[in-house]
């Protein structure tokens, strides 16, 4: 009994393994599967009414086995309605649904014209269908397993709580299909990055500027090209809206180019102000040099005019000097006697002394001694 027990979950993951790549890889038609329930947990499930007119919002009221019925407006074109299942201990839980009229805020809504039923099994854990579809999304291609990640998750499909084994169908069916299809689609269509990394490659911009880029999604916005996330455009794929791509230059490139960019113009236009700077204490030298030189021509101009003026004083002083030298006696005498009226009767008194002390001192000629003629 507990050797079964264990072997159990294996045989179920290795089934619902087998049935899953089978799902996968052939992306046709096969057995529908339906969600396991949590035991004593909230879980959200999904159910869908088949409505066959041209109703487009219709009510349903849905029983849930051990729980209050409650009612759900429905629309086109999956008439889908989520509701929330908590259940007890036990092996399963039914859920069935019909249309019913009601009538909200004075309008009235019809009522779905089908009726249907489902049953979820419960379970203590979901550890086998977790494995499963690990293993199963493992064998894919990354970029196509991502793809049907993202898919599911935006159709809020509960993929690993999603037993393909079950003999009940679910609306989420359909969204497994086309989520593996369109990822086909997805991974088979080329992108502007080739088979680089989009994360971050080598790449030139235009103009020759080799720095490292990133791709991204795009779609048409008013006839322009506008960037999406991954998870908008995979959306714009489950609905069969167009979708591109395309490569930038990463937000890192960039901001480094950017700084760069700016310590070399921060650069520049401090070298230009050191030249600006350098041409200005140049000039200002130049100036201060050439008023230097003006005022020591001015101060050689004025030491030459004095010397020339001192050596004409002393030449004046030189020809006065010869000139008084090469004055005659008498008018040196003149000149005293005009400096000093007395001088000239001294020098009268001399000269006639002078004659008189001549006349009686003459001495009588000596014997021998010739007379004078």
């Amino acid at each position: 009994m507990h050797s079964n027990s264990i072997h159990a979950p294996a045989m179920q993951a290795l089934n619902l393994l087998a049935l899953l790549l089978g799902w996968l890889v052939l992306s046709a038609p096969v057995q529908a599967g339906q969600y396991q329930l949590l035991a004593e947990q909230p879980n959200t499930v999904v159910v869908a009414a088949r409505v066959q007119n041209a109703e487009q919002v219709c009510n349903l009221e849905i029983s849930i086995q051990g729980q209050a019925t409650l009612e759900r407006e429905v629309r086109a074109p999956d008439f889908e309605a989520r509701i929330e299942i908590t259940p007890e201990v036990v092996e399963s839980v039914l859920v069935s649904w019909r249309g019913k009229f009601k009538r909200a805020h004075g309008e009235a809504v019809n009522a779905c014209p089908t009726q249907g039923r489902t049953q979820f099994r419960v379970v203590e854990d979901n550890a086998a269908l977790k494995a499963s579809w690990r293993t199963a999304l493992s064998a894919m291609d990354p970029a196509k397993a991502q793809c049907v990640r993202t898919a599911l998750q935006l159709d809020r499909v509960r993929y690993e709580w999603f037993d393909t084994m079950a003999q009940e169908s679910s609306p989420e069916d359909s969204k497994i299909q086309r989520a593996l299809n369109r990822c086909d689609e997805f991974v088979a269509q080329k992108k502007a990055w080739g088979e680089q990394n989009p994360q971050s490659f080598a790449c030139t911009l235009p103009g020759g500027l080799k720095t490292r880029c990133e791709g991204f999604f795009s779609a048409m916005d008013k006839g322009k090209a506008v960037p999406i996330s991954a998870e908008v455009a995979i959306r714009r794929l489950l609905d069969g809206q167009p979708w591109g791509t395309g490569v930038r230059e990463t937000a890192g490139a960039k901001a480094a180019r950017q700084k760069q960019e700016q310590v070399r113009q921060a650069r520049l236009l401090a070298d230009e102000e050191a030249k600006v700077k350098a041409q200005e204490e140049a000039r200002l030298r130049e100036e201060q040099l050439a008023q230097e030189a003006k005022v020591a021509q001015a101060r050689e101009r004025k030491e030459k005019a004095e010397a020339d003026r001192a050596r004409r004083l002393q030449e004046l002083d030189r020809l006065e000097q010869e000139r008084l030298e090469k004055r005659s006696w008498l008018l040196k005498q003149l000149e005293k006697l005009k400096s000093d009226p007395q001088a000239e009767a001294k020098s009268e008194a001399k000269s006639e002394g002078k004659s008189e002390g001549k006349s009686e001192a003459k001495p009588e000629a000596k014997a021998g001694e010739p007379k004078p003629q």
